[in-house]
Protein backbone atom coordinates (compact mmCIF):
# COMPACT_ATOMS: atom_id res chain seq x y z
CA UNK A 1 0.00 0.00 0.00
CA UNK A 2 1.31 3.50 -0.76
CA UNK A 3 1.86 6.16 2.30
CA UNK A 4 3.24 8.79 -0.15
CA UNK A 5 4.43 9.91 -3.19
CA UNK A 6 6.88 12.50 -3.26
CA UNK A 7 7.16 14.56 -6.54
CA UNK A 8 9.63 14.28 -9.49
CA UNK A 9 12.41 16.86 -9.91
CA UNK A 10 11.08 18.14 -12.93
CA UNK A 11 13.86 18.78 -15.74
CA UNK A 12 11.45 19.26 -18.39
CA UNK A 13 11.31 15.68 -19.55
CA UNK A 14 8.63 14.86 -17.23
CA UNK A 15 5.75 16.40 -15.32
CA UNK A 16 4.38 14.60 -12.51
CA UNK A 17 1.31 15.40 -10.90
CA UNK A 18 0.80 12.69 -8.83
CA UNK A 19 -0.61 11.67 -4.95
CA UNK A 20 -1.92 9.20 -3.13
CA UNK A 21 -5.35 9.09 -1.96
CA UNK A 22 -7.00 7.09 0.73
CA UNK A 23 -10.47 5.09 -1.63
CA UNK A 24 -11.46 3.66 1.83
CA UNK A 25 -10.03 3.31 5.54
CA UNK A 26 -7.52 0.15 4.59
CA UNK A 27 -6.64 0.86 1.03
CA UNK A 28 -4.40 3.50 -0.30
CA UNK A 29 -4.14 4.66 -4.45
CA UNK A 30 -1.67 6.41 -6.27
CA UNK A 31 -4.20 8.85 -8.56
CA UNK A 32 -3.23 11.46 -11.17
CA UNK A 33 -0.98 11.93 -14.57
CA UNK A 34 2.86 11.83 -15.51
CA UNK A 35 3.53 13.81 -18.81
CA UNK A 36 5.90 12.75 -20.99
CA UNK A 37 6.75 15.67 -23.09
CA UNK A 38 9.82 14.48 -24.95
CA UNK A 39 10.98 11.08 -26.62
CA UNK A 40 12.60 9.24 -23.91
CA UNK A 41 15.51 6.63 -25.91
CA UNK A 42 19.04 4.84 -24.90
CA UNK A 43 20.39 8.39 -23.47
CA UNK A 44 18.07 8.23 -20.65
CA UNK A 45 19.58 6.00 -17.71
CA UNK A 46 17.41 4.69 -15.27
CA UNK A 47 17.94 2.77 -12.10
CA UNK A 48 16.04 1.84 -8.96
CA UNK A 49 17.13 1.38 -5.20
CA UNK A 50 14.87 -0.36 -2.30
CA UNK A 51 15.14 0.85 1.03
CA UNK A 52 13.76 -0.92 4.24
CA UNK A 53 12.27 0.03 7.49
CA UNK A 54 11.55 -2.86 9.39
CA UNK A 55 10.34 -1.35 12.36
CA UNK A 56 7.80 1.10 10.05
CA UNK A 57 9.55 4.06 11.79
CA UNK A 58 11.07 5.68 8.78
CA UNK A 59 14.37 4.29 9.77
CA UNK A 60 15.18 3.60 6.64
CA UNK A 61 18.43 1.14 5.39
CA UNK A 62 19.29 0.25 1.95
CA UNK A 63 18.31 -2.98 1.20
CA UNK A 64 20.39 -4.98 -1.16
CA UNK A 65 17.61 -5.54 -4.36
CA UNK A 66 17.71 -3.34 -6.76
CA UNK A 67 17.63 -2.41 -10.72
CA UNK A 68 21.40 -1.07 -11.43
CA UNK A 69 21.99 1.68 -13.85
CA UNK A 70 20.86 0.76 -17.35
CA UNK A 71 19.13 2.17 -20.50
CA UNK A 72 15.54 3.09 -20.40
CA UNK A 73 15.27 1.02 -23.39
CA UNK A 74 17.11 -1.67 -22.13
CA UNK A 75 14.83 -1.50 -19.38
CA UNK A 76 11.28 -1.60 -21.34
CA UNK A 77 13.07 -4.49 -23.20
CA UNK A 78 14.14 -7.13 -20.57
CA UNK A 79 12.72 -6.01 -17.27
CA UNK A 80 9.45 -3.76 -18.40
CA UNK A 81 7.74 -7.18 -19.31
CA UNK A 82 7.63 -8.31 -15.83
CA UNK A 83 5.92 -5.47 -14.41
CA UNK A 84 3.64 -3.95 -17.01
CA UNK A 85 0.44 -6.94 -16.18
CA UNK A 86 0.42 -5.58 -13.26
CA UNK A 87 0.23 -1.27 -14.20
CA UNK A 88 -1.89 -1.92 -17.51
CA UNK A 89 -5.19 -1.86 -15.60
CA UNK A 90 -4.59 1.48 -13.52
CA UNK A 91 -2.58 3.32 -16.83
CA UNK A 92 -4.23 2.47 -19.99
CA UNK A 93 -1.55 3.75 -22.37
CA UNK A 94 1.43 2.65 -20.42
CA UNK A 95 4.13 1.68 -23.12
CA UNK A 96 4.34 -1.62 -24.71
CA UNK A 97 7.48 -4.14 -23.77
CA UNK A 98 9.87 -3.26 -25.97
CA UNK A 99 8.82 -0.24 -26.99
CA UNK A 100 11.59 2.15 -27.95
CA UNK A 101 12.12 5.32 -27.83
CA UNK A 102 9.29 5.98 -25.05
CA UNK A 103 7.65 8.86 -27.15
CA UNK A 104 5.71 11.50 -25.70
CA UNK A 105 2.06 11.21 -23.65
CA UNK A 106 0.30 11.65 -20.72
CA UNK A 107 -0.01 8.60 -18.75
CA UNK A 108 -3.29 8.81 -16.41
CA UNK A 109 -2.83 6.83 -13.30
CA UNK A 110 -6.14 6.09 -12.14
CA UNK A 111 -6.11 4.90 -8.56
CA UNK A 112 -2.80 2.49 -8.83
CA UNK A 113 -3.31 -0.06 -6.12
CA UNK A 114 -0.10 -2.12 -5.90
CA UNK A 115 -0.79 -5.78 -6.13
CA UNK A 116 1.42 -7.52 -3.31
CA UNK A 117 2.36 -10.27 -6.04
CA UNK A 118 4.61 -7.80 -7.90
CA UNK A 119 7.11 -8.36 -5.38
CA UNK A 120 9.58 -11.55 -5.47
CA UNK A 121 8.45 -13.58 -2.10
CA UNK A 122 11.49 -13.48 0.42
CA UNK A 123 10.72 -9.74 0.53
CA UNK A 124 10.25 -9.16 3.94
CA UNK A 125 7.14 -6.81 5.94
CA UNK A 126 7.55 -3.89 7.16
CA UNK A 127 7.49 0.29 5.42
CA UNK A 128 9.30 0.35 2.01
CA UNK A 129 10.85 3.24 0.51
CA UNK A 130 11.66 3.02 -3.67
CA UNK A 131 13.90 5.50 -5.10
CA UNK A 132 13.16 5.48 -8.99
CA UNK A 133 16.63 7.34 -10.59
CA UNK A 134 16.74 8.79 -14.41
CA UNK A 135 19.31 10.48 -15.64
CA UNK A 136 20.27 11.69 -19.10
CA UNK A 137 23.32 9.54 -20.37
CA UNK A 138 25.64 12.60 -22.84
CA UNK A 139 27.93 9.61 -23.41
CA UNK A 140 25.34 7.25 -24.93
CA UNK A 141 26.20 7.19 -28.81
CA UNK A 142 22.17 6.84 -29.84
CA UNK A 143 20.80 10.15 -28.92
CA UNK A 144 17.37 10.19 -29.77
CA UNK A 145 16.64 12.99 -27.17
CA UNK A 146 16.25 15.98 -29.33
CA UNK A 147 15.09 18.78 -26.82
CA UNK A 148 16.96 17.38 -23.34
Amino acid sequence: MFQSFLQCNSSGMIDCNLRVRKINRTTAALAGNLTINVDLGRDIETSVDFYHSALGNNQFNKYPMKIGPMSLCDYLEHLWGDYRGYVVGFVPNVPETGECPLTRRTLLVNDLILDPRIFPPYVPTGLWMMLWRKAYDTTSQNNTCSKC
